[in-house]
């Protein structure tokens, strides 16, 4: 559902109040698209998120500026000339025409110029100069505080969000129970996301929030595993197998922002036991850890809780040895799960990487990749997507062998080797009734077909 200018307005007045400037001038630009080396042609065009945040509104060109001096707020979006006209559909108008902007900023070329979103340019101070603003701050500093500050108002959610979040999510339920319906031996990995993403076309969404990973057999142990991957001009796809592990991590856009959902399911033969009792362990993690997604919980300490219960599945199943509140400061955890539970989800699908949250410390060597740490508020949208892989990378690594020998049962590991690798995650909305899953209506089946 696209904001009201009401909405938008407070938005607007969320971020000038954190801003707390006096005399500036801020313009966000939303971007341009980036042609192909050597071609005439261009990449899909999104815009920096901050632009359609405050804005609604996302065409390449689309500029907002603030004068702080009289608090206010002017868009500025691109009108074509006929010759383009031609070739390309106008973009719906906003705003002021984009040509007046040069003569609007003209009028206040005497006041400090900051310049943010897409292909800002970030000054830097030389090694030795002093800071070029008050308090000792200088200018890049001064542009990577306001883009947080930014972000800081994105990550709680209002309700126009969170209504496109379930309209993403709806269509993505959509595409999954395609999937559900009709995936089986003899299909191709690529077959499969075509019938999918077809169905989250039709059902609204303009476009997939990321590039769909749908991963048979082994190649689910590959985390970011998509097609074309390999090889851009001839690329491969797999076949799946009777008793293979399908692993689909895939979501619909809507408005901008994202779902990001994955369910791991056998295709078309029952599980075996240890297909079983891995994927029962990662619903489990799943399970107890969206429900520590509460206000006022540390995210490091909930990442931590699924490496645990992951640990002691993997100890139970004997592939590991040892207390799991010991193997997982020590990374031999890591080595099956070695991602963060989760992040952010809006206008972009791994939202708002960029900003400060309290922190505690960990010898986890997870927590290092997770990026900021973060408190969970009431409003925060995180996906929650525990895993267990058996990465050949990792497990045929002699110095990882070496390191691990005491706590890895490595003759038990090397009979999964080929495994894949089972996650599954969904969308959960923080409140402070409690967490509150935006794709709970994605069913999550052990088998299909």
């Amino acid at each position: 559902m696209k904001p009201t200018d009401e909405a938008l307005a407070e938005r607007r007045a969320r971020v000038a109040k954190r801003w707390g400037l006096t005399d500036e001038v801020v313009f966000l630009r939303a971007g341009e698209p980036a042609s192909w080396s050597g071609t005439d042609q261009h990449f899909a065009f999104l815009p920096h998120p901050d632009v359609p945040y405050l804005t609604a509104a996302g065409s390449p060109g689309t500029t907002l500026a603030y004068d702080a001096a009289a608090d206010e707020w002017e868009l500025f979006g691109p009108r074509f000339a006929p010759e383009r006209l031609v070739w390309e559909q106008p973009p719906t108008p906003v705003g002021r025409p984009l040509d007046e902007l040069e003569n609007w900023l003209a009028q206040r070329s005497d006041r400090e110029l900051i310049e943010m979103g897409a292909d800002a340019v970030m000054p830097e101070t030389a090694s030795g100069d002093s800071p070029d603003q008050p308090g000792g701050v200088s200018r890049q500093e001064r542009v990577l505080r306001l883009s947080a500050a930014v972000a800081l108002e994105r990550m709680i959610k209002d309700k126009a969000e969170l209504d496109d979040i379930r309209r993403a999510a709806a269509a993505s339920a959509a595409g999954f129970e395609w999937v559900y319906a009709n995936a089986a031996p003899g299909m191709t990995e690529r077959e499969i996301q075509i019938g999918m993403e077809a169905q989250f076309f039709a059902a609204g969404a303009p476009r997939v929030a990321y590039d769909s990973i749908v991963a048979s057999g082994p190649h689910g142990a590959c985390l970011h595993y998509v097609y074309a991957g390999d090889d851009p001009l001839r690329p491969a796809t797999r076949t799946v197998e009777a008793g293979d592990l399908l692993l689909i991590d895939a979501g619909a856009q809507f408005g901008g922002y994202a779902s990001d959902v994955t369910r791991t399911m056998v295709v078309g033969a029952d599980p075996t036991d240890e297909q079983r009792f891995l994927w029962d362990l990662v619903l489990s993690a799943q399970q107890q850890t969206i429900d520590m997604c509460r206000p006022g919980n540390v995210w490091s300490e909930v990442h931590l809780a699924a490496a645990r219960i992951l640990g002691a599945g993997l100890v139970e199943m004997g592939l590991l040895r040892g207390d799991p509140a010991e193997l997982v400061p020590e990374g031999a955890v890591a080595l099956f799960f070695p991602h963060g539970l989760g992040h952010l989800l809006g206008l972009s699908v791994h939202d708002i990487t960029s900003v400060p949250y309290s922190s505690g410390s960990s010898d986890d060597p997870v927590l290092v990749k997770l990026g900021p740490n973060r408190v969970l508020e009431s409003g925060m949208v995180t996906t929650v997507e525990p895993g267990i892989y058996f990465i050949e990378a990792l497990l045929g690594d002699q110095a990882r062998r070496e390191k691990f020998a005491e706590s890895v049962v490595w003759e038990r590991v090397d009979e999964m080797r080929g495994f894949g690798g089972i996650r599954i995650e969904d969308d959960v909305l923080v409140t402070e009734s409690g967490p509150e899953v935006l794709t709970a209506a994605i069913a999550k089946p052990i088998r299909v077909g």
